[in-house]
């Protein structure tokens, strides 16, 4: 079964789950109808859309956990609403952040609906992730366990919050290393890809060493997916953005924090000078940095380190000593994360 097909799987159960969090609340009206729009439910018009055709691959990588220990998914779906949830409040705050005016093809939350209530929108979806995650009461998981959940998801948060921060501080540093991309890269991206996976295999059993492995794992895989997406950035043209747009809006992500490690003083000196601009680069600046990247093989730096990630996640899987049709279908997920062009 390939990626497309197992995310498909998923979605309708996913999404089942996640509207159970909104029945009754209609009032304001207009509120939640902002968060069902982001949410991909409505229309720009708030008309409702046929079926979301988008990934869901954070809370589906949770069931699939659960579902790989348990053999059945119905103690992990409000953990799984409420990863959803999650991911989806902190982009419609990082689109306001990031001054970003489309996602999945349509205007963003504040483009649309302006700054003011994108922020409620996003604040409210916030509660409502943490109403979600508190309905695994409804599905008898023992109380202290939903204890658990919480503490993780709020955790997860926390390092949303400091990725971010790392993440828009990178706008006007030129010193930021590697080392410090991956500390970044974790809090911003990897962290709720390893809680997606930890509370899958927490709610599944009390194998400390089996949760471990599934933690570990998603703490891999969720650098790999960050690194991928920063190549993608740069040299895909199936993303519906530019050519190059991650250089285009100066973003300091992995191929271009090597190239200036490995560049020569003169090639180090016109990255950074052009980085440091207000004016938007040109396109002959950009085919320049492009050049300069190609030069010191960049690319290749960046597939190899996402390879090692991704290796380093599937050894917490060869120690874990079981073998199941959900296993797979989270390798499958995973590679399809590492190979994908868009």
């Amino acid at each position: 079964m390939n990626a497309e097909s197992i995310l498909e799987e998923h979605i309708d159960i996913i999404d089942r789950e996640i509207k159970k969090v909104f029945e009754s609340r209609d009032f304001p009206r207009e509120l939640y109808d902002m968060m069902k729009y982001h949410l991909g439910w409505v229309d720009e018009n708030l008309e409702p859309v046929e079926r979301y055709k988008g990934k869901r691959f954070r809370p589906t990588m949770c069931l699939l956990a659960y579902h790989s220990l348990a053999g059945v998914y119905n103690k992990a779906l409000p953990a799984a609403a409420s990863i959803e949830l999650i991911h989806n409040f902190s982009l419609i705050h990082d689109d306001i952040e990031d001054r970003d005016e489309t996602r999945r093809g349509k205007p963003t939350v504040w483009k649309h609906f302006g700054v003011e209530h994108a922020i409620n929108a996003g604040d409210g979806m916030h509660v409502l992730a943490n109403l979600a995650a508190l309905r695994l009461q409804e599905v008898d998981v023992a109380d202290a366990k939903i204890i658990d959940v919480l503490k993780i998801l709020s955790n997860t948060v926390m390092k949303l919050c400091e990725g971010q921060y790392l993440d828009m501080g990178f706008e006007n540093k030129m010193d930021v290393d590697i080392d410090l991309y991956l500390k970044m890269v974790y809090r911003k991206t990897a962290a709720l890809i390893e809680a997606s996976f930890w509370i899958g295999a927490m709610l599944a059993t009390d194998n400390k060493v089996k949760i471990r492995h599934f933690r570990r794992f998603g703490r891999n895989i969720g650098i790999a997916f960050q690194i991928v997406d920063d190549i993608i950035g740069i040299w895909s043209s199936k993303t519906g953005k530019p050519r190059a747009s991650d250089i285009r809006n100066k973003k300091k992500t992995l191929p271009v924090i090597y190239a200036i490690s490995k560049a020569s003083r003169e090639d180090r000196a016109f990255i950074q000078k052009i980085y440091s601009k207000k004016e938007l680069m040109s396109d002959k600046e950009v085919e320049k940095v492009l050049a300069l990247l190609e030069k010191v093989k960049a690319r290749e730096f960046s597939i190899e380190t996402a390879r090692k990630y991704e290796i380093s996640a599937l050894q917490e899987f060869d120690s874990l000593g079981i073998k199941n049709p959900s296993l797979e279908k989270i390798i499958s997920l995973s590679k399809f994360l590492i190979t994908r062009s868009y």
